[in-house]
């Protein structure tokens, strides 16, 4: 039985019950007003990324086609082709797995007519594709042909016929095509990054590492390194076994291709002394005799035996010496022996 002094009372019981409930409705309200709020901002923030992104259309880049140009001619077009969309930061660029042979027959297309086309896009999902095709006017001269699909309205939205001026160098031809089917480039100031080119040419040929503020950017090769790098100045480092390091200091201009000639230096061999002029490794002097561990052994063997046979010669002269002695008796003079009862010598 509790003592009554330890029994709470009805009022401090009630003043519990009371706080108890309101943590209770306070817990309650939290969660009606709070999880609906964060429900609805949620899916807000969600929506509006969802609809950052749907805003931008998505563009398939198809290789280049072309039946009466070179591969080569066309591999280069189709680079460039990409290169320059990638500019295109307010579309989502997208570029074909394979040629444009290998899309058709995979939807058993005879043509690059618009339903070909739409098909292919359908693929990636692009509400536009580029398509650009390699040809030669009546003269004789590369022109580049391009046309853009809207796939949604089914039709050719812009075409363009850009003569190229030279088959290496198709840049201003794509640029100005692309511009006339997509519009022009919109960049923010602050994404546009100056780009220019290094070539860097070894004398004599042969393999050496390019380093580019510290960083290895490639190998040299018979026709050197080319690389692109961003604008400005930078420092140029040239490595290779058996030589003196080549650095220096070069700018490269927006651009602008920046042709570097390295001569190095060879270093001066250092003859080794452990390897012989033929290349044979040298065999290095014995050592004299007494530094080998073997000479101490059999020295310290040797005087253990001095001592041994010095200390035996030593005891043998201080031992008394035992024998055995024989006597003889002659019967003559027996008679003068006193065992044998002889007198004392009368």
């Amino acid at each position: 039985m509790c003592p009554q002094s330890c029994r709470p009372r009805p009022r401090a019981r009630r003043t519990w019950l009371r706080h108890a409930l309101g943590i209770l409705v306070c817990l309650g309200v939290c969660g009606v007003v709070v999880v609906p709020v964060s429900g609805v901002l949620v899916p807000r923030s969600a929506h509006a990324q969802e609809s950052k992104t749907a805003s931008r259309q998505k563009v398939l880049i198809l290789r280049t086609d072309g039946a009466g140009v070179a591969d080569a001619q066309r591999q280069t077009v189709s680079k460039e082709l990409q290169n320059q969309a990638m500019r295109y930061r307010q579309l989502e660029i997208v570029f074909a797995a394979g040629d444009l042979t290998e899309e058709m027959f995979e939807f058993e297309c005879t043509e690059p007519g618009v339903e070909c086309l739409g098909k292919i896009a359908n693929k990636y999902t692009a509400q536009l594709v580029v398509y650009s095709e390699l040809s030669k006017n009546p003269s004789g001269q590369l022109q580049l042909n391009m046309r853009v699909v809207d796939v949604v309205q089914g039709r050719v939205a812009q075409s363009t016929v850009q003569p190229l001026e030279s088959p290496d160098k198709p840049v201003q031809a794509v640029q100005r095509g692309l511009v006339v089917l997509l519009g022009p480039v919109d960049l923010p100031a602050d994404a546009v990054e100056q780009i220019g080119t290094l070539q860097v040419v070894l004398f004599g040929g042969g393999v050496a590492l390019v380093y580019v503020d510290d960083k290895l950017v490639g190998r040299t090769s018979v026709t050197g390194l080319k690389v692109q790098v961003a604008a400005g100045p930078h420092t140029l480092r040239v490595v290779r076994a058996g030589f003196k390091e080549w650095t220096a200091k070069i700018t490269v201009q927006p651009g602008a291709v920046v042709e570097q000639a390295v001569q190095l230096e060879q270093q001066a061999v250092v003859q080794d002394p452990s390897v012989g002029s033929g290349g044979l490794p040298v065999k290095p002097p014995e050592p004299p005799v007494y530094q080998k561990a073997w000479f101490w052994g059999v020295m310290g063997a040797g005087v253990a035996a001095i001592g041994v046979a010095t200390w035996l010669l030593l005891r043998g002269d201080a031992a008394p010496k035992v024998g055995a002695v024989a006597v003889t008796l002659d019967h003559a003079d027996a008679y003068l022996d006193p065992v044998f009862g002889g007198g004392t010598g009368k």
